[in-house]
């Protein structure tokens, strides 16, 4: 209850700020709320062994959570409403520069809930920062990633191939480049397969990028250095490092994209693949890096006004110590292709097929294959008559 709560009350503040903007910001100020309700029916085969009823694996493709090693198969029907959101974005101008803030929720791997009587899962936290000129303070993307994503139904898309995090951090903007200090987090593969957060990682991971505009899309190049931190069973450090680059290219005339990225680093851990990868331990004796290297390919296509699929493969392979834990994980990597109908702007509906493999150290292996209904509808509004009603 103290849940819906808190809910309630931010949207009554939000309701509130925007009766009173007149005493609070100058007269240009901009705010518009909007998000979208998606309904997401899936229907899975897991070809080795069954899946916990509370894995994410049961919502979205999570390649660490696919199961490995039995021979017989597993088939899952889940229904889910966790995607949907809700978001708030504000702009004003003080001081001479402009500030904008944004807020958005979502339902996604909640630890609050089940599907016995009511389906009540708790908010989420996905983005809360402002921006004042050229700086950037809160909890959004990293400056890291290359924030272009398949147009896949599948909430996380081609997820081997990216680098996905979203955590507090300072930015500093520009013209083309962006440059961070953002929050650390050592994330450690213990010899029984226990994955462990550090509690003394206290050297701020520090982030470049750059963008390059093109004349149908862009491109980008990012670059990370981090320092990894172990106090089990004694205090050992160790540098990693990585570099990622991806864009979005648009083609022909009716609206298709290329969409691509690229990364390779050493003890880049949860940067990549939704954590698929961690640090490790080489016999109790130091804390080992992995290297790695992911990407993915990905191209959406109009065949007609209303009627799109996207295709992508994506992939990932890792380099691991020779004695580190065999039953860490190695490779990963998956395909998938949609049919998506929008009789309008606003509307959604769609169908998916998604195939997704992985093997551990020791070449124990797993695989599943989905298919994936959807329906969203996307809402919002905005105070300002010269901008786009609805929120993209």
């Amino acid at each position: 209850m103290k849940y819906y709560t808190t809910l309630f009350l931010a949207f009554f503040s939000c309701s509130l700020f925007a009766q009173e903007s007149d005493n609070l910001s100058t007269p240009n100020t901009t705010f518009k709320f909007g998000g979208y309700v998606k309904a997401d029916f899936l229907f899975t085969n897991f070809h080795n062994g069954e899946l916990p009823r509370t894995s994410p694996m049961r919502d979205i493709h999570f390649p660490a959570q696919i199961p490995v090693g039995e021979e017989d198969s597993f088939k899952d029907t889940d229904f889910h409403v966790k995607e949907s959101r809700f978001n708030f974005d504000v702009k004003t101008t003080k001081l001479g520069k402009e500030i904008h803030g944004f807020l958005e929720l979502d339902f996604m791997l909640s630890g609050q809930g089940n599907e016995n009587v009511s389906n009540s899962y708790a908010p989420r936290l996905r983005h809360f920062y402002f921006e004042w000129d050229r700086m950037l303070f809160g909890q959004t993307w990293t400056n890291f990633m290359v924030v272009v994503i398949p147009n896949d139904l599948d909430f996380s898309g081609a997820p081997e191939g990216i680098v996905f995090v979203r955590q507090p951090q300072i930015r500093y903007k520009y013209k083309t480049w962006s440059f961070s200090i953002e929050n650390p987090n050592t994330t450690i593969t213990t010899n029984d397969v226990t994955n462990i957060a550090t509690a003394n990682s206290y050297i701020p991971d520090i982030t470049a990028k750059k963008k390059f505009p093109l004349k149908k899309g862009f491109v980008s190049v990012a670059g990370i250095v981090r320092t990894l931190f172990s106090s089990q069973p004694e205090d050992y450090k160790s540098f990693g490092f990585g570099i990622t680059s991806g864009g979005l290219i648009k083609v022909g005339e009716k609206g298709d994209d290329f969409r691509f990225m690229a990364t390779y680093g050493n003890g880049l851990g949860r940067y990549i693949a939704l954590g698929f990868l961690s640090a490790g331990y080489d016999n109790d004796t130091s804390l080992e890096n992995i290297s790695s290297i992911n990407g993915y390919v990905a191209y959406n296509h109009y065949w007609s006004k209303v009627l799109s699929s996207s295709f992508n493969v994506s992939g990932l392979t890792s380099d691991n110590p020779s004695n580190i834990n065999p039953q860490a994980n190695k490779v990963a990597y998956s395909a998938s292709v949609n049919l998506k109908y929008e009789p309008i702007k606003e509307m959604l509906l769609g169908i998916e097929f998604n195939y997704g493999y992985r093997e551990l150290v020791d070449n124990t292996s797993g695989a599943f294959s989905r298919i994936q209904l959807a329906a969203r509808y996307k809402f919002g509004y905005h105070n300002s008559e010269t901008s786009e009603k609805y929120i993209k």
